[in-house]
């Protein structure tokens, strides 16, 4: 029987027998390298090391750069140890390009006999229960063993970039309810925007990390609705880009709920538009927003077609289409929006 379980220094003469096999190879989503096995040899060092990977679930924990809160666990067969896997909670702009949300691992002697396909479907269970959906699952383009893995856990080939194939696969988790946190999205990162931001975007002072023409004139004008600098779910976000870092536009919300019902606006400096981005972000604002158990409405101009499209993917109907803009509502029996 396969089985996930946390690191444990139970395990430590089975890690060192397992790590042998591997010859040297990286052992992905176990957190070790090579170079640690002097110092991991000592029992102290090896379990200090493995209360480090317990600790990394924790999104209290401080992290070095580039990395994320990730659940370590070790895949059992048996009972014999047999290989690694790491469920990152969030993506870097590395990860999105290779890594993903999971790695994983098994052991040269174990391999051929499914233990990847069940681990890496455990995985995904626990990708759910931390509320991730979809997941990023990568493979080099040469790995046609792990990309039948991949595909056989229901994942979907996004593209290839640089020898490294690109999957999702949807978890079917429940998003986690709007608040005053960033909220994580296939493509993007929206992030709420402080008060010292917002005085920076209305005074023109540009900031690292803001593409070519943001904030747009619509951005500040959502950024100068902002009245205080208390952290408010509401607030105007900057919708971050995951492939470069960049702040390539805003979404936020028209105040608070009013009746149950929250108004949601939203654009993007005009090189990000196209290419699904918008839908993508709304996509994850609008499961944020309904997993509070709120409605969602929005505005558009009569001719901002591409708009238009966004919102009618995403289950929004025009229920009025009076001059001069046309309110939409995004129907309460649509199911659940396009994969964020």
């Amino acid at each position: 029987m396969i089985e996930l379980v946390r690191p444990s220094v139970d395990l430590h003469e089975a890690w060192w027998e397992m790590v042998d096999e591997f010859a040297g190879a990286t052992i992905h989503g176990s957190g070790y390298h090579p170079r640690d096995r002097e110092v991991l040899a000592d029992p102290q060092a090896f379990a200090e090391w493995v209360d480090w990977l317990g600790r990394q679930e924790h999104p209290d924990e401080p992290l070095p750069p580039e990395r994320v809160a990730s659940s370590h666990r070790w895949v059992l067969d048996d009972g014999r140890l047999v290989g690694t896997v790491a469920i990152r909670h969030a993506l870097t702009p590395s990860l999105v390009a290779e890594g993903g949300h999971i790695g994983y691992a098994v052991r040269p002697a174990a391999r051929r006999r499914g233990v990847a396909t069940a681990a890496l479907a455990q995985a995904l269970g626990v990708a759910a229960r931390r509320g991730i959906d979809p997941v990023l699952v990568t493979c080099y383009l040469t790995n046609v063993a792990s990309a039948r893995t991949i595909a056989a856990c229901g994942g979907v080939l996004e593209d290839s970039r640089d020898g490294v194939l690109r999957h999702w696969i949807r978890t079917g988790a429940t998003a986690d309810p709007i608040g005053n946190g960033p909220i994580e999205t296939r493509l993007a990162r929206l992030v709420p925007v402080t008060w010292d931001d917002a005085r920076a975007m209305v005074a023109g002072d540009r900031r690292r990390g803001w593409a070519s023409g943001y904030p747009r004139e619509d951005d500040l004008d959502a950024v100068r609705s902002m009245t205080s600098d208390d952290p408010d779910p509401w607030t105007p976000r900057h919708v971050v880009r995951r492939s470069d870092g960049l702040a390539v536009g805003t979404i936020g919300c028209f105040g608070p709920p009013v009746d149950g019902v929250v108004e949601v606006g939203y654009g993007l400096v005009e090189s990000a538009r196209g290419g699904g981005l918008m839908t993508d972000v709304l996509s994850g604002m609008v499961r944020a927003i309904e997993a509070a158990g709120l409605r969602v409405v929005a505005h558009t101009l009569p001719d901002n077609v591409p708009s238009h499209r966004v919102l009618a993917r995403l289950g929004f109907v025009c229920e009025d289409d009076t001059p001069p803009e046309w309110l939409w509502v995004r129907q309460s029996g649509a199911g659940v929006v396009a994969p964020a």
